[in-house]
């Protein structure tokens, strides 16, 4: 019911519209006063009234129902018969497309076969035309390439004299560098070991005249260290250690070390007591000697 209420609303209003009359009809016609005696009543004939009226109101809605349906049918119809003229005029557009593209490719064909024709043609002209002008080319060049051949011939033989003469040339010439040149280079030699020797004699006399130097300051320290020694008691005789001495310029001492011990603890604790308490040190002046002193060696031993 709900379904038939949804596909055909006007004629349910229709309907309800008829039915809406016919019971108005009804509770007009009905006789409200009291009822009768038996023998009076007669209402047989009005409620079959309405019986048919019930008929005609059914009929009326499968006719409404049967025209929606034909109205409904002739709609589909009229859609179906639009999407069929569509569908053709679509299938016609299409082959008239196709048709006219084809006519497209044909002529598109046609244009580039005779392009291309053009084309070969005029490959096939210039072609021609760059042949003859090459064996012209050919020919020309063989003139030239004979005249040349024999000009290149006539200037070897004069390069060749000209060779040979500048050869003994050049052999004379290097002969007599050669000998400049081994003459200079001995020179040079001996000039160079002069040298040599005088520099390494230099060198040994500067670095004999730094050791006397560091020497002479080695035994200023010792002298001085041996003043500012304090013998412990009970150290014995004939001790002695080596010990590390790190100075600064200026003598002053930064650090000192036994490297090797006399064997008596308290003897090399006074000896590194004495090196701190002589700081700072006699050291030489020249900045060269006073590397050396940087990190020093020397083995104290008690006069």
């Amino acid at each position: 019911m709900l379904k038939f209420i949804r596909e055909n609303p006007r004629a349910f209003f229709f309907a309800l519209v008829i039915h809406l009359g016919l019971l108005a009809v009804l509770l007009l016609s009905v006789d409200w006063s009291p009822e009768p005696s038996s023998a009076g009543k007669a209402k047989p004939a009005p409620i079959q009234a309405v019986v048919i009226d019930a008929n005609r109101l059914d009929a009326e809605v499968q006719r409404q129902k049967a025209a929606q349906e034909k109205k409904r049918q002739a709609e589909l119809a009229r859609l179906e018969k639009l999407k069929r003229q569509a569908d053709e005029a679509r299938r016609k557009r299409r082959a008239e497309e196709k048709r006219l593209a084809e006519l497209e490719r044909k002529a598109e064909r046609e244009a580039q076969a005779k392009r291309k024709a053009e084309a070969e043609a005029r490959r096939k002209a210039e072609a021609k035309r760059k042949a003859a002008l090459e064996a012209k080319r050919k020919a020309e060049a063989k003139r030239k390439a004979e005249a040349e051949a024999r000009r290149k011939a006539e200037a070897k033989k004069k390069a060749e004299a000209e060779a040979r003469r500048k050869a003994a040339a050049e052999a004379k010439r290097k002969a007599e560098a050669e000998a400049r040149r081994k003459a200079e280079e001995a020179a040079r030699r001996k000039a160079a070991e002069q040298a040599l020797q005088a520099s390494l004699a230099a060198e040994r006399e500067r670095l004999a005249a730094q050791q006397r130097v560091v020497d002479e300051y080695v035994q200023y320290i010792r002298e001085k260290v041996q003043r500012s020694w304090i013998k412990p008691p009970g150290a014995g005789s004939g001790l002695s250690c080596v010990v590390e001495v790190r100075l600064i310029p200026g003598g002053e001492v930064v650090d000192a070390q036994i490297v090797r011990g006399s064997g008596d603890p308290a003897f090399d604790r006074s000896v590194e007591a004495a090196v701190f308490k002589a700081s700072p040190l006699p050291v030489p002046a020249d900045p060269d000697v006073m590397d050396r002193f940087r990190s020093l060696r020397f083995e104290f031993r008690p006069g």
